[in-house]
């Protein structure tokens, strides 16, 4: 049995391997619309997986795409509308388990912003809406808000007992970098509240509603307020796609029931939309490549199955069944796929670096996953163009093919 095995095996690789060689333009344009394809499909995916990064980089300069706030009770009062200590501490194991995630605890109160040097040309004060804050928090959730100052450029944190004043409060009551304000309790402000004093380090520009906020330090705030422990809502910046954002908010308003967690619609929703139709054109774009590959590799090897009648007509003549046949054109078209596959895949490194270049400024980094993806496509595709061809092969009949020769 072995030793009828062996050339068997033997003869099936040499005839294989002249299958390969012998008919080199033909063999060659298959390789070529093989090659072709898989280059453009590893482009396409990798600039699909590139554009994914980018855009989720992108969004995540909008801010914080998820929002958790108190669900209030029909007593009303302040303290309905606040979160608790026992939240913050549970969003916060939260982040630590989730990376890429950041928090922003908020307070906001409505007190009075008095300059330390009363001019008697401007109010005397103003009322404003002071929120207490993590800098460093903020500062990570929003890194496009403007902040004329040192520290913002620098990375460094904001000292103790310094805060950040919006634009148009700084402009109504001419404050600069440096100016000492405080701050005290408007007339409706109830319990122990008391001033709070502070060093603006920054003045910020961000075109919304912050230009007329004050922010300083979270603890602060809450001494001030009277208010220790208590926040008005936490935003959420979760890593991810808008599917994985709403399955995350799903998941946080299910563990704290007790708060109201809810995603920013006009950031996930627009995140959503933009991959969807992006994945959309990218997958549609891969598919017709594929199917146009497919087409070309069937025309191949149809015209080499066509030429080779009179060998195939000896083959079976000499004793070869057609499920030899089968598997010599299926090993070739297989060799065809492996081989285009890998070096389109190259080329395609390289066009997806050329397109990352164009579109983003800065070259994609290779997604490696699409390796194996695009050599088995590759093999797959070769394979399944050839099952036509295989066909016309095994309907060769020796006696007609050859008579006369």
């Amino acid at each position: 049995m072995n030793k009828t095995r062996k050339p068997s095996r033997s003869l099936f690789l040499r005839l294989w391997l002249r299958a390969l060689t012998v008919k080199r333009p033909q063999a060659a344009l298959g390789v070529a619309a093989v090659l072709m394809g898989a280059a453009l499909a590893t482009a396409l995916l990798n600039l699909h997986d590139g554009v994914r990064r980018k855009m989720t980089q992108e969004f995540r300069a909008y801010g914080a795409n998820a929002m958790v706030s108190a669900r209030g009770d029909a007593s009303g009062g302040a303290s309905s509308s606040l979160l608790g200590q026992d939240v913050l501490s549970g969003l916060a194991a939260w982040r630590e388990s989730t990376p890429g995630a950041v928090l922003a605890p908020m307070l906001h109160v409505v007190m009075r912003l008095r300059p330390a040097q009363i001019d008697q040309r401007l109010p005397e004060f103003q009322n404003v809406v002071v929120v207490g804050t993590d800098f460093e928090a903020l500062r990570t959730l929003y890194p496009n808000w403007r902040i004329a100052d040192e520290w913002a450029r620098h990375g460094v944190p904001v000292p103790q007992g310094d805060c950040v004043v919006g634009t148009r409060v700084a402009s109504t009551l001419r404050l600069a970098t440096n100016s000492e304000i405080s701050v005290e309790p408007a007339e409706t402000a109830q319990g122990t509240a008391t001033a709070l004093k502070c060093r603006i380090s920054g003045i910020l520009s961000t075109g919304g509603a912050e230009d007329d906020q004050l922010f300083v330090p979270l603890a602060a705030l809450q001494r001030a307020a009277a208010l220790d422990g208590n926040m008005s809502v936490v935003e959420l910046l979760i890593p991810g796609e808008a599917a994985e954002v709403e399955r995350t908010v799903a998941e946080l308003g299910t563990r704290f029931p007790q708060a109201g967690v809810r995603p920013v619609r006009a950031i996930v929703e627009s995140q959503g939309k933009v991959l969807g139709t992006i994945r959309w054109l990218l997958v549609a774009l891969t598919a017709l490549i594929l199917v146009i590959v497919a087409l070309c590799v069937m025309a191949t090897m149809t015209a080499l199955v066509l030429e080779r009648k009179k060998d195939i007509a000896i083959m079976k003549a000499l004793g070869a069944t057609d499920r030899l046949i089968m598997r010599l054109f299926l090993c070739e078209g297989a060799g065809m796929g492996l081989t285009g596959g890998l070096l389109g895949f190259g080329v395609g490194l390289l066009l997806a670096r050329e397109l990352g270049l164009k579109l983003f400024g800065v070259p994609l980094d290779p997604a490696w996953w699409t390796l194996p993806l695009v050599g088995l496509g590759s093999v797959a595709i070769a394979v399944l163009a050839t099952a036509f061809p295989v066909r016309m092969a095994q309907a060769v009949q020796p006696a007609t093919t050859l008579k006369g020769v």
